[in-house]
């Protein structure tokens, strides 16, 4: 009995935490800067965010205005910066997770209706925590879905241009998606990226991490701040040292984040990696 309210009081103390979570990201105060024409930058830097420090970055793209593109070099990872420069882009995030020694994705991948096989077959390994798939369709439609188990139905429906398999899911149809799951992955403070859909618009963020200057988040501190958002569907993309964001013209050869890979609160840790997601 007593272990059993022990349980409890920690249960409700972990919820009484996320509520707070989610009161504090209603009141971010975000500055704001119009990159182009249905594309708006928001960065907010937080000194006393639920006993943390956060640095957040958003890209607000208008689906009606901008296109959004998947891009990928399954042959070598290249940083983030660099690949986007080289597909003439307006911003972009990192995306998928990926062999970071080989180079090439390790999920399922899909660009430009374009399926390497080497990739999406030959490495592709199912993991728990990559339970989702971002999709992008002809019509350059974005969502947020639960796998598919058999990754011939993204291969044969030409609708779909672009295919992501990533995770988790942390909304779906604006419920708060499970993530009761005890690992690191989870539970601890990492740099983050996501995606997240609101009506016509799509939401690329990053959270910063592992520095002094910024703590990074839980999965489930994230999905607290994508609901004050006002996501509808959101899913986790690679973070840690590969959490990157990147506008043209802008000054640190256009990176407007920390990537932590150097372990410095700077704008020079970009890790390598194998595909980006572009802003048109």
């Amino acid at each position: 009995m007593k272990l059993l309210k022990i349980q409890l009081l920690l249960l409700l103390a972990g919820l009484l935490s996320l509520n707070s979570v989610y009161a504090q990201a209603q009141k971010i105060k975000w500055g704001k800067e119009k990159i182009a024409k249905g594309l708006i930058w928001k960065h907010a830097y937080l000194e006393s965010w639920n006993g943390t420090s956060q640095n957040i970055n958003l890209l607000e793209v208008n689906l009606k205005k901008r296109k959004v593109k998947l891009v990928y070099n399954p042959e070598e990872n290249v940083i983030t910066s660099q690949m986007a420069k080289e597909t003439e882009a307006i911003a972009a995030v990192n995306a998928g997770f990926f062999d970071m020694r080989n180079g090439g994705s390790v999920t399922y991948i899909k660009v430009d209706g374009k399926i390497l096989d080497k990739d999406t077959v030959g490495k592709w390994q199912p993991h728990d925590h990559l339970n989702g798939a971002l999709l992008i369709d002809q019509n350059n439609a974005v969502s947020v879905a639960q796998q598919e188990k058999d990754h011939r139905n993204y291969n044969q429906n030409p609708n779909l241009r672009q295919v992501l398999v990533t995770g988790p899911v942390l909304i779906d149809d604006a419920q708060l998606q499970n993530l009761e799951n005890p690992s690191k992955f989870v539970q601890n403070r990492h740099p983050r990226t996501c995606a997240c859909t609101v009506k016509n618009k799509l939401y690329l963020i990053t959270i910063d991490g592992r520095a002094e200057e910024a703590s990074g988040m839980t999965l489930p501190e994230l999905q607290k701040l994508l609901v004050a958002l006002g996501c509808n569907e959101a899913i986790n993309l690679d973070g840690g040292g590969s959490t990157t964001m990147w506008i043209k013209d802008q000054p640190d050869n256009g990176v407007v984040n920390m990537p932590s890979d150097n372990k410095k609160f700077d704008h020079r840790g970009e890790r390598k990696v194998s595909n980006i997601l572009i802003v048109h």
